[in-house]
């Protein structure tokens, strides 16, 4: 009940947005209309009004304003420095960061031709963000620094503050905590002063950033109520939104999963009305992964393709990758590692083209490792290896972490002892990484521990003193621990390694004989491979080549019978000549459907769909079947129940079993076709009471290279074929095959298909 009730609420809350877009609409139209008639400063002036409109509802046409403006002002340095700058912005704002850099750097040169040092600051602290966005921190901290250099001497302390505040987010970027938390402690020092509310919340909330990645939750849920009781007082509802958000997603990491969506609910609210659609996005991309830990399927994908719908519109192909990625680790969740693949698959399609290091290491990564726990593809390696490459250009410590560790874990699965080797060592430095970490984390206790926000500046540097001399006790009394264990592990190493070439080579014939071990395993694979082969074509040369000789022979029985048989005896071959037919067009068929199948010719086109009336057009085929075997049939469902796939291939699956369980059931006998509804699927059961299996030939049916090929009840053929057409044909639909079966007592067949297309839309 809660989840229909948020269900509905999330439906209600984009009213706001289409009021505040209407607003938005009128106010452009006449601005533009004012346009076509007005030149000079006062075209600028709209010109930059119709900019700052279209910012957040078409992105594209607020940069061709700006544009305009650029070219306006280029006689003019000083204002056309000033538009190159709020050009590089927008650029910036659309993830356009080559463009961004080119704009902030030429608004750069400008101003510091002209001398204006509070310009420079500005340009040089917004490129310090790009390149921080970019991932390029050594680049981001030297434009950022010298933006603080220049800010100190002669800018405002709230600039000097944010200027601070942005190194320490850098230092956050690097997972570098401890400066991290010194930058943002300066910033909020001087902001305290100021009394900015709005700043001092802005530093409250970095400081929960800090925490919540330190894996202190509680403590970040502190300082992030702290910023929302300020910001609430302030009424800014953009910044009220940013704190709701985070708090939600400190109730996600404690698996509180009500509280984390009423918060992102509450968000959500906020931001719809505002109507900055890159906010709403990242919202839905939040909640779409509450529902996936809430298992709830259905919601996370509605959620996570609406974030995708308006990405698009904003054109965000970064933050879509995420979501695609997102998309994937839902599917793989739900152990559909084949959709999970084509997911994470178009996600790295576009952090490639994008050239995001990072999004492309997580893709790989996420792909290497399906491929090597559930594939053995041999294309496993080359996705691994690509991740661990970006993981160190990036530098992102815990991606260096995971893709050495997985290369290692796949060398080591290969039996390449020398390459797992060298990747342990990967894996070990990250580890090293972690202890430096853990000090780090320490040194923030020690630190948090005695530093209170509302002591006095006398206090703060006497504290900061006193744990400078403490940190650096504990570096040198962990660096000599450190010391000694790395060379007592690259010790046993080296005696472990030497030990091991020892056994090679007293033991090379033992190797020798296991090489020959593996090459004979590849060469049964091998003949696996080439069996697999002969089976197709045994289907179309045997199975086919079959009927027909039958044919032939019964035909020429027929012909002679007419100068001496009775009437009654050519009736009977005529019969046989039917059936024979009847059989052979029934195979050639399955084997053409499921030929175009495999080569991917079939196309799809799923609609709803009665199935009881699609059943009962499949029998209406298989009526003189029926009458000859006098089979009763029972239907237990509700006549009404629908289902969603395509009904031409559906029709195939549903003649193919009830062909099937009417071959196998004795004359007389009964067909029950049952069907069941859940949430997302119908279930439905053919069961008859013919012949059954057992078990080793029931883990055969579905299978290209099984060799079990039974006859009817009245010695009916097959080949086997249309068994493997279901299959391909269900699945391709969304659903499941599978069977149940006793010798003596009968077979069961049950099929799912999806009662509505949301689990089809949401793979498209």
């Amino acid at each position: 009940m809660l989840f229909k009730l948020t269900r509905i609420f999330l439906l209600l809350l984009f009213v706001p947005i289409n009021m505040a877009l209407g607003q938005n609409q009128k106010q452009i139209e006449n601005a533009e209309e004012l346009l076509k008639s007005t030149e000079g400063s006062k075209r600028i002036a709209l010109l930059k009004e119709l900019s700052q409109l279209y910012m957040d509802t078409d992105p594209n046409k607020s940069i061709d304003y700006a544009k305009e403006i650029v070219t306006l002002n280029s006689k003019n340095n000083v204002e056309k420095a000033i538009s190159l700058y709020n050009l590089g912005n927008l650029y910036r704002h659309t993830n356009n960061y080559r463009l961004a850099l080119d704009c902030q750097n030429q608004a750069l040169e400008i101003r510091e031709t002209l001398n204006d040092q509070s310009g420079s600051a500005s340009c040089l602290n917004n490129i310090g963000e790009i390149y921080k966005i970019l991932n390029k921190y050594d680049e981001a901290l030297d434009h950022l620094n010298r933006s603080l250099e220049i800010r100190q001497k002669e800018g405002t302390p709230k600039e000097y503050a944010y200027t601070l505040n942005n190194i320490g987010s850098v230092f956050w970027l690097k997972k570098d905590y401890a400066n991290a938390l010194e930058f943002y402690l300066k910033s909020l020092e001087i902001r305290l002063e100021l009394g900015d509310k709005s700043d001092i919340a802005s530093s409250l909330n970095n400081l929960g950033n800090v925490y919540k990645n330190l894996n202190k939750p509680n403590k970040a849920l502190e300082y992030y109520r702290k910023a929302l009781q300020i910001r609430e007082e302030i009424g800014d509802k953009n910044l009220i939104a940013f704190s709701l958000n985070d708090i939600g997603g400190i109730y996600w990491r404690l698996n509180n999963f009500n509280e984390s969506l009423s918060y992102y609910n509450r968000s959500l609210a906020i931001r719809n009305e505002i109507g900055n659609k890159r906010f709403i996005a990242a919202t839905l991309k939040n909640i779409g992964t509450v529902y996936k830990d809430l298992n709830e399927l259905d919601y996370s994908l509605k959620n996570y393709n609406d974030a995708l719908r308006i990405y698009d519109e904003i054109n965000d192909p970064k933050e879509q990758a995420n979501v695609f990625s997102l998309i994937g680790n839902l599917y793989n969740s739900y152990n559909n590692f084949d959709k999970s693949l084509e997911f994470h698959k178009i996600s790295l399609t576009i952090q490639n083209r994008i050239g995001n290091s990072k999004g492309v290491a997580y893709s790989s990564n996420s792909i290497g490792e399906i491929l090597m726990k559930y594939y053995q593809s041999e294309e496993t390696e080359g996705y691994l290896l690509t991740a661990f490459d970006q993981a160190n250009k990036c530098m992102d410590r815990s991606l260096q972490k995971i893709t050495s560790e997985n290369l290692f874990e796949y060398y080591s699965n290969r039996g390449d002892y020398k390459k797992a080797l060298e990747y342990f060592r990967e894996f070990s430095n990250t580890q090293y990484d972690s202890i430096v970490d853990q000090i780090d984390k320490d040194k923030i206790s020690e630190f948090e521990a005695n530093y209170q926000i509302s002591k006095n500046n006398d206090e703060i540097k006497s504290l900061k003193a006193y744990n400078r001399q403490q940190t650096i006790v504990i570096y040198l009394f962990i660096a000599l621990i450190l010391f000694a264990g790395i060379i007592g592990y690259i010790a046993r190493r080296n005696i472990k390694i030497r030990k091991e070439a020892t056994i090679a080579l007293t033991d090379k014939n033992k190797e020798l004989e296991e090489i020959n071990s593996k090459l004979k395993e590849t060469e049964v694979s091998l003949r696996d491979l080439n069996l697999t082969k002969d089976k197709i074509f045994n289907i179309i040369s045997k199975d086919l080549r079959s009927p027909f000789i039958d044919m032939k022979k019964l035909s020429s029985k027929l012909l002679k019978s007419f100068d001496n048989e009775p009437i009654k005896s050519q009736k009977e071959l005529s019969k046989h000549i039917k059936d024979l037919s009847f059989h052979t067009y029934n195979l050639v068929e399955n084997i053409l459907l499921w030929s175009a199948s495999q080569s991917g010719k079939t196309k799809f086109s799923p609609r709803i769909f009665n199935v009881k009336e699609l059943l009962e057009h499949s029998l209406s085929k298989l009526s003189e079947q029926l009458i000859e075997k006098n089979i009763k049939l029972i239907f237990n469902f509700d006549s009404h129940s629908k289902a969603f796939a395509d009904t031409a291939a559906m029709t195939e699956v549903f003649k193919n079993l009830l062909s099937n369980a009417i071959k196998f059931s004795y004359r007389e006998g009964k067909i029950t076709i049952s069907a069941r509804e859940k949430k997302y699927l119908i279930e439905l059961e053919i069961s008859d009471e013919g012949v059954g299996m057992n078990k080793t030939n029931l883990n055969k049916i579905f299978r290209l290279d099984n060799d079990y090929l039974a006859l009817g009840t009245a010695q009916e053929k097959g080949a086997g074929i249309g068994l493997l057409l279901c299959k391909e044909y269900i699945e391709k639909n969304g659903g499941k095959i599978w069977a149940d079966s006793e010798e003596g007592k009968g077979s069961s067949f049950y099929i799912t298909i999806p009662k509505s297309d949301k689990l089809m839309k949401s793979s498209s």
